[in-house]
């Protein structure tokens, strides 16, 4: 699988949706209309020393070569978020999870319920106007 390199096709990636596992999280956008769907690799330097930093990105790595990710959609780009987590999951729940993260990017999304706002009136001081001076 071909690999994203320019910061501007992180970014471009980064404005679609997301699915966020244990061990990563996998950003995909729809970029073009033709072509082999590309990888990238990230991960943040909160997550550790560079030593652990390129061992999250070998094993993502490892794992997509692994599945060779045939249900990737023509024309899309991924990027995978490492997390700590990756250093100790074990390699098949990795596999697992991208599969699935993969297999489900570009699935709608149920719309989330707009939560009511609690009644602010029933907690609230009276204006300031309104107090009565003695």
């Amino acid at each position: 699988m071909k690999t994203l390199k320019k910061r501007s096709e992180f970014l471009t990636v980064a404005k679609g949706g997301r699915t966020a596992r244990r061990a990563f999280v996998l950003q995909a956008a729809k970029t073009r209309s033709d072509g082999d769907p590309r990888m990238g690799y990230t991960v943040t330097k909160k997550t550790g020393n560079s030593v652990e930093r390129s061992r999250i990105k070998r094993r993502l790595r490892a794992a997509v070569a692994f599945l060779d990710l045939d249900i990737a959609q023509i024309g899309a780009d991924y990027v995978l978020v490492g997390r700590r987590a990756a250093l100790s999951q074990p390699f098949d729940d990795l596999l697992k999870d991208l599969k699935g993260s993969v297999r489900n990017a570009f699935k709608p999304r149920k719309p989330r319920p707009i939560r009511s706002k609690p009644n602010s009136l029933a907690n609230s001081k009276p204006p300031h106007d309104k107090v009565e001076a003695n």
